[in-house]
């Protein structure tokens, strides 16, 4: 699949593992993985497709949400960490969950969403938050009063349901409440991950650069595979 060009209907695979994706949706295996026994990244969503997802958020807080994991691609739970004080002009500094040798990372901003910062500012200021509450918080408080995120339900449903505003779909490998392997099911918060992490790899050819985004402790050689959609698509422009 290449970042331009990808139907409403994606063929990104839901690829879930118990290592990498804990805090995400209902689980979901790739075929190579039912057959060889070795992790394969989903072909992931397209950018036009992430941002037409992002454009059908019903509130701002939700689109600052869905903005933060595209920009970033931060698990579910490392971006309803973020708060006021982790925000910096250029990058954000999020909690590295899977890493215990880095236990927080500096994700840089690519160049569409350079003013992520400020609207995240923004909107801390004009609900009052102070620089350590979370940035994307629930009606519910904690027993002292102080704010709280939202769970990682909460958020998942807050994707699914943009998702479907916008006509965005992944297709199922095994049977669920959406229906059988081939159908359509709801997009969740890791595609955004993934996609993220496949455009850094194909822009950049650096997995170096991929891995001290995502904040991984080694090198995922699985992201140097590419799809058939994506190998069509380069040889139309093979010429004899």
């Amino acid at each position: 699949m290449t970042d331009a060009g990808a139907s409403r209907t994606t063929r990104a695979l839901a690829v879930q593992t118990s290592r990498d994706l804990s805090d995400s949706s209902p689980k979901r295996s790739s075929v190579r993985s039912n057959t060889a026994k070795q992790w394969q990244p989903p072909e992931g969503l397209a950018p036009d497709e992430i941002l037409a997802v992002i454009d059908a958020a019903c509130t701002e807080r939700d689109r600052l949400l869905l903005r933060v994991l595209w920009a970033t691609g931060a698990r579910i739970s490392e971006a309803l960490a973020l708060r006021p004080m982790d925000t910096r002009r250029d990058s954000l500094v999020l909690p590295n969950l899977k890493n215990p040798s880095r236990l927080t990372k500096q994700v840089f901003l690519p160049a569409g969403q350079m003013d992520l910062p400020g609207a995240l500012l923004l909107w801390a200021r004009e609900h009052g938050l102070a620089d350590d509450e979370p940035l994307f918080f629930s009606r519910k408080h904690t027993y002292g009063g102080g704010r709280r995120p939202i769970s990682r339900q909460h958020a998942w449903e807050i994707v699914r349901a943009a998702a479907e505003r916008a006509n965005v779909r992944v297709l199922a490998l095994r049977v669920s409440s959406y229906g059988q392997p081939g159908e359509p099911a709801p997009v969740h918060p890791h595609l955004f991950r993934h996609a993220r992490v496949r455009q850094i790899v194909r822009t950049t050819k650096s997995l170096p650069i991929a891995q001290k985004q995502a904040g991984w402790s080694r090198l995922q050689m699985a992201y140097l595979s590419v799809g058939d959609d994506e190998v069509r698509e380069a040889m139309r422009s093979v010429h004899d």
